[in-house]
Order: C-alpha cells, then structure tokens, then sequence
C-alpha cells in the first residue's frame, strides 16, 4: 500500500504540470491583455504598454509560461494583476471559508443522505421508500441556483428570517450550506439505496439471518460495510466538488470564498490568481480521489493493490 501511495503522490507532478499547461494556455487564448482600454479603465496606450512590460505579459505566451512554472517550483504564485497583492495571502483569504462552506454542505449531505438510503432500501415499495425518492429526485433534477433563490426569496426577503448576503454568523451559513449540500446529499441518497438493497440480498445476508442473528446485526454488521463501498467511491469527488464547485453559490450570496474569486478573476482576467486557484483545485481533487482509494482497502480487505 505504501509503494501504491508513493507512486500516486508522484504522478501528481506531471498531472499539475498539464493542468497549469492548459490552464494557462486557455487564459492567454483570448486577443489583448487584461489592461487594454475599456470603460472602467481609461488608460492611455503608452500607461498600458508600460503596465503589460511591467507584468511580462508583453512577452510570448511560451515565454510567459516557463517563467511562471520558474516562479511556481520556488513557491511563488505571482502577483494579482487586480489587488496587487501575492496570490498566496488571496487564496489564503478565502479558502477558509470556501473550507467552511463545503465541509458544511458535506456533513450536512452525509448526515441525511446515508440514513435516508438506508431506510429507504429497508422499506422498500413503501411510502418511506417513495417520499425518500421523491426528495433525492427534487435535488437531482433542481439546479442549485434555482432552489438558491427560491429560498432567499422566502426565507430572506419575505420571512426576513434568515441573512442571504455575507458570511460571518451561523445564520448567515444556514442556506449556503444547504443549498451546496442539497445536490450531493440527493445523489448520495440514491447510491446508497441502490447499493444497500443489493447488498441485502447477497447470500451471506440469507446466512447471517439464518443463524438466528438480529435484523441490526445484519444490517450495521453484514449488509452496510459492503454497501459504502461504491457510497465512498461518490463521497471522494463529492468531497472536492463542495469544496472546489461553490461558485454560483458563493456568488449569488455574496460569500467571500474562492469559489467567487474566481469568477471574478476570470472576469478581469487576473491570469496570476486563475492559475494559482485552479492548480489548488487540482491538487485538492487528486488527493481526495487518493483518499477514497485507500479508504477501499480500509473498508473491504479483499481489494488489494498491486
């Protein structure tokens, strides 16, 4: 297991490699630079060939790109065409709370997504089993930023019960994390029913109950071990597309994360916090999916890795 971990930790390097490649190819794709003229920057030509010679971007994009991997490998991300400040202090403004916000949507998409595809499995064809699909369906089919706003129209502007702009006090985090959390949880719901009622009807469940041994027993014992197996292969990506896939929700109710960073990067083409985020991404997505894969030796010992 150790020898798999150290060769999945190094083919992380080419991967990152690719990923800036690409990244960065598609971020210098567009014509002009990120200080040509426009209205809400009246520059003179000679200010703005003065600011591209400054930051390099004057310079050829392959040019560009060794230089920036350069920086990279020295642990330097660069300087935000925007803030003027180091990428580094910026990402680490806001990943605390775009940690927070996809952490929270996470176990608040465990906490009801398991128990309710449990339940629904071992009720099957029953009203429980119904209403249970019913609302994993609505959180499937539902885009986020329709249920986003449906609720901030009730609960924020008609009720005036709950804050839906800023982060700051639990209230404020209430319908953010939902709504986050609400998609992921809906597909966890069905992965786990689908994946339990098969288990249920393996032969070493008929075995267990068999002998004589309490429906509980089976279930927690036997039957769910098994059936997290293909749950965990969800909970991995599931994991990084909270933390990482929060940018309609951090935008429409103004949470000062990274997900609306980089929006707003992309808008005004702040080359140098686009790279530094979506490399973060990266790197974030890989080792959760590591992580799930050690999590399959943990959960079934039959899986070895060779």
């Amino acid at each position: 297991m150790l020898r798999y971990v150290i060769r999945r930790l190094l083919l992380i390097i080419p991967t990152m490699f690719f990923v800036a490649l690409i990244t960065f190819s598609l971020a210098h794709a567009a014509p002009g630079s990120p200080f040509d003229r426009n209205a809400n920057r009246p520059m003179s030509q000679e200010t703005i060939d003065r600011i591209n010679r400054y930051y390099g971007v004057d310079k050829p994009i392959p040019e560009q790109f060794v230089t920036y991997m350069g920086n990279l490998l020295r642990g330097d991300l660069g300087l935000s065409f925007t803030r003027q400040r180091p990428v580094v202090d910026i990402i680490g403004q806001g990943i605390g709370t775009t940690f927070q916000l996809g952490l929270g949507a996470l176990v608040f998409a465990l906490a009801f997504s398991i128990p309710l595809g449990i339940i629904s499995a071992l009720k099957q064809n029953t009203l429980v089993d119904y209403s249970s699909m019913l609302v994993a369906t609505i959180g499937t089919t539902i885009p986020s930023f329709v249920i986003a706003i449906f609720l901030i129209y009730i609960f924020g502007v008609n009720l005036n019960l709950l804050p839906f702009v800023g982060w700051g006090s639990w209230q404020h985090m209430v319908m953010p994390m939902f709504v986050l959390g609400l998609g992921a949880g809906a597909f966890l719901t069905r992965i786990t029913r689908a994946s339990m009622l098969e288990a249920i009807r393996q032969d070493y469940v008929r075995t267990a109950r068999s002998k004589g041994l309490r429906e509980r027993t089976v279930i927690v014992g036997h039957a769910l071990k098994n059936a997290l197996i293909p749950v965990a292969t969800i909970i991995g990506p599931a994991t990084a597309g909270l933390i990482t896939g929060s940018f309609i929700i951090e935008t429409l109710f103004n949470v000062p994360g990274m997900g609306r960073l980089y929006i707003i990067s992309i808008l005004a083409r702040d080359y140098p916090v686009i790279m530094g985020t979506t490399l973060l991404y990266a790197f974030l997505i890989m080792m959760a999916n590591l992580t799930v894969d050690i999590l399959y030796g943990v959960l079934d010992p039959r899986i070895k890795v060779r």
